[in-house]
């Protein structure tokens, strides 16, 4: 198997502080969340926190709707041989707590002489603060985030040169890019990741996507992040839930169509 190697390399992108994206006011559009799992001849899910038993994962990924819509898009960019796999996309702050706190707890082993506010910089790296206030949501609250990866239609997962949530510099999208700029030579495998990413973040920008700098794997449509990074004055999505109990909105005494 050939792996396209002609996708164009990532360019250096802005990388806003969270109090910046923060700036960008919500618009809420009330788009619904929709499962993704319901097109599997499109795409593959694999809700990796539910499959890693974190308290509060669903056993489906849900997203908004145009969310699903340009990941269907993507998936079209891709040579027939591979498929996009989605791995996370809305998150309750329950389960974004957990991984908050999973995370600092082990950059805090990492840096044992790390004080609090260096463990609190570092973790927001890669894990935004829980947050469901209307003006700060944390991106994966909204249903505007998508966590995923490439793998072959034989379920072969392409390498990516570090794993799916790796709290690390190596975990940056342009981590391959830069020890090119910087003159080194790559082996086979800091190659096969360096085109790997350039090909998964081409055809998820091509269909609308931002990429957030830190995580390879993580891009964002309708968010703060999105709206600050492609110049729009409002962000689309705030605060979201899938509705996953039809008897909640049942009004006491009305009729039962």
């Amino acid at each position: 198997m050939i792996i396209p190697k002609d996708a164009p390399a990532i360019a250096p992108a802005p990388a806003p502080e969270w109090a910046r994206v923060h700036q960008v006011p919500v618009r809420e559009c009330g788009q619904p969340l929709v499962p993704l799992s319901l097109a599997p001849e499109r795409i593959l899910v694999r809700p990796a926190y539910h499959v890693a038993g974190i308290p509060g994962a669903l056993p489906e990924c849900h997203a908004r709707e145009e969310v699903q819509k340009r990941l269907w898009a993507a998936q079209a960019l891709l040579p027939p041989f591979l498929r996009l796999v989605i791995l996370d996309a809305w998150r309750g702050v329950r389960v974004q707590t957990a991984l908050y706190d999973q995370c600092r707890a082990a950059l805090a082993r990492a840096h044992p002489g790390a004080d609090a506010a260096a463990l609190d910089e570092m973790t927001g790296r890669f894990v935004a603060l829980p947050s469901v206030e209307p003006g700060r949501p944390s991106p994966h609250v909204t249903g505007g985030a998508v966590d995923l990866t490439l793998a072959t239609v034989a379920g072969a997962p392409l390498w990516f040169g570090a794993a799916f949530d790796f709290p690390g510099p190596v975990s940056f999208t342009r981590h391959f890019e830069e020890r090119l700029d910087a003159g080194e030579t790559l082996d086979d495998r800091g190659r096969t990741a360096l085109e790997n990413r350039r090909l998964l973040h081409h055809v998820m920008t091509q269909a609308g996507f931002v990429n957030y700098h830190a995580e390879w794997w993580h891009f964002e449509y309708g968010t703060q992040r999105w709206a600050l990074l492609t110049g729009q004055a409002e962000a689309r999505y705030g605060v979201a839930a899938p509705d996953l109990n039809p008897f909640a909105t049942l009004a006491e005494g009305a009729p039962v169509p």
